[in-house]
């Protein structure tokens, strides 16, 4: 990737933990659909099934704070040292912090605690922290289910019998079309001749097959008739 097409965009810690869990939730929802359906408990209104999105979003952020851990995703964020009163709520007691953001490394990751998209430890703390967005899609690329392939493999293994299968072998040995019925004695004569998983064919499964195969205005014989005005005396 050149420096002209380098994705320079910085997402803060939640907008890049909003995108890891939306990428999580919907892998988790894939897949548990395709699990088969588990019984409830016997006693449902004492303890209600909780929603699976809390558990999958709480594996989202471990899974950002793992890979800042260990490096695989670098941050940056505001430093202070400075204490400026009693941790208290949502203060942490930490205050002037820098108005320029510096690199946090992954032992610091790994000292401090992260709470409120800050990392404070015992000495020092990093507010408004920021990642790459292209470093957050490398590793959890936006997450789209692929119906495609799970079609292409019905359309491979298409259910079928040896009724079919013969009566397609039919279709092409006769070379059956909407402009080539064919005669439909020719072809009971040769299911006739044929046999299934070692059988032969019997009088009525011939002709029924050999019907099947045929258009329903074949089986009416005769002329087909010319599209025209109908020139029947009326009245």
């Amino acid at each position: 990737m050149s420096l002209k097409t380098l994705d320079r965009t910085q997402w803060s810690y939640a907008e890049a933990l909003a995108h890891v869990q939306n990428v999580t939730v919907a892998r988790r929802a894939t897949e548990a659909a395709k699990l088969p359906p588990k019984p409830g408990p016997a006693h449902e209104h004492w303890s209600p099934p909780q929603d699976p999105t809390i558990a999958w979003k709480a594996e989202a952020g471990n899974e950002l704070l793992v890979a800042l851990r260990d490096g695989d995703l670098h941050a940056q964020g505001r430093y202070t040292q400075e204490r400026t009163g009693w941790p208290h709520g949502d203060f942490s007691g930490f205050g002037l912090h820098s108005g320029y953001h510096s690199n946090i490394r992954p032992e610091q990751w790994r000292e401090g605690k992260c709470r409120m998209g800050a990392l404070t430890a015992g000495d020092w703390e990093f507010i408004d922290i920021r990642m790459p967005r292209f470093m957050v899609k490398a590793i959890w690329p936006d997450y789209a289910p692929e119906p495609t392939q799970a079609m292409q493999g019905a359309a491979q293994h298409a259910y079928t019998t040896p009724y079919l299968e013969l009566m397609q072998a039919a279709i092409a040995r006769f070379g059956i079309s909407a402009a080539n019925q064919g005669k439909k004695e020719c072809l009971v004569d040769w299911f006739l001749a044929q046999q299934i998983e070692g059988e032969g064919v019997s009088n009525k499964l011939a002709d029924a097959m050999a019907t099947l195969i045929r258009l329903p205005a074949a089986q009416r014989g005769g002329a087909k008739r010319a599209l025209g005005p109908d020139v029947r005396q009326r009245g």
